[in-house]
């Protein structure tokens, strides 16, 4: 791998590439691309008043047929969006940028774009190197800075009809992130990737412990599977709008949060009967019927799991203690299996008040 002394480009020099088609700032191996509008403006405020920002690290790679130039953003891709999106005027920016605040790109003197324009980035490049070489720099880059999680660890990985379908899911499912089964911080971590691969994985074999080494295992096991032999988009996309529907007046509440959500889809699949049983035992639950028969006795029964997760367990109905208590069981399945089945009993129209 040949690497390069740190060089200096200016901002109109990226933008260039980046009209050019010439600057790759999602290469697989990158994280998710959204930052916090904070951070966002803190950035654009620093180069405005000309202090330095961390160095880039591109991997330049030149086609000896087009002779053209590729850089594909090893570590900066934020930075570089943030920048790019500036410019093209998608953002105003917020207090964190102090007498600027609520300034957009075209707000900016011509004397205060000249200099944005000409700002220098400072870059180091690795010429023609392997995707290997680039993924163990990636990987040793975040290894002392803030740690890769899984999900970036996979996204980097695995590139096959798996990967690319738990993408394209998890940008469709708006409705369920609105919910706040993650947040946006864990969607930066790619966080809702993992938690479409995992609900992905109860369609193909069943619900498991949900570890991470689970879900790596569950792509590991898929990453030959063509896109055909995946669940259906339709029955997929189903189970998730049937879940933010009935959870639509509870959004921001406890009982959306990812480890309930997942059960409760589990449920849904159950009861559409599209849930393998894998590590869970079906012998002893009734199967709820859809379409459900009485919509709203389900919204109050998952309205009284989420009032019953809120309550402190001194005052707590003693009939919702088995869902509470396996919150923090440290026995993945049988926690699951105790959620799962109140879920199914909710689903059903019955509330825990009426075991």
């Amino acid at each position: 791998m040949q690497g390069s002394a740190p060089q200096t480009f200016t901002i109109a020099e990226f933008l260039k590439w980046s009209d050019d088609k010439e600057l790759n700032l999602n290469p697989k191996f990158q994280r998710g691309p959204v930052w916090a509008s904070p951070a966002r403006s803190y950035l654009i405020d620093s180069i405005i008043r000309g202090y330095p920002i961390p160095k880039l690290l591109l991997r330049t790679s030149i086609d000896r047929d087009t002779r053209r130039t590729i850089r594909d953003v090893v570590d900066g891709q934020q930075r570089l969006r943030t920048i790019i999106d500036f410019a093209a005027g998608k953002f105003a920016l917020t207090s964190r940028a102090g007498e600027y605040r609520g300034f957009r790109y075209s707000d900016l003197e011509d004397e205060e774009k000249d200099a944005f324009l000409a700002y220098k980035l400072t870059c180091e490049q690795l010429i023609n190197a392997s995707d290997d070489d680039v993924l163990e720099v990636f990987l040793r880059i975040n290894s002392y800075a803030v740690p890769v999680n899984g999900s970036e660890l996979r996204n980097a990985r695995f590139d096959n009809d798996f990967s690319s379908y738990v993408k394209e899911l998890s940008r469709e499912i708006p409705d369920v992130w609105d919910l706040g089964v993650v947040s946006n911080r864990e969607r930066v971590r790619m966080v809702d990737h993992a938690t479409v691969a995992e609900l992905l994985g109860f369609m193909i074999r069943g619900v498991a412990a949900g570890a991470d080494s689970d879900i790596t295992e569950l792509y590991e096991s898929q990453k030959e599977t063509p896109l055909e032999n995946l669940p259906r988009e339709s029955d997929f996309l189903d189970v998730m709008h049937t879940a933010a529907e009935l959870l639509g007046d509870l959004k921001g509440e406890a009982i959306v949060a990812r480890p309930h959500f997942l059960m409760l889809s589990a449920a849904i699949m159950y009861a559409k009967g599209i849930l393998p049983e894998g590590r869970l035992v079906f012998s002893e639950i009734e199967r709820p019927q859809f379409p459900l028969s009485d919509v709203d006795a389900t919204v109050t029964a998952l309205s009284h799991l989420n009032t019953a997760i809120e309550t402190p367990v001194e005052d707590l109905d003693t009939r919702a203690l088995p869902f509470i208590e396996a919150r923090s069981s440290s026995q993945r399945i049988s926690s699951r299996q105790v959620r799962f089945e109140y879920f199914c009993r909710a689903l059903a129209g019955k509330s825990f008040y009426d075991m």
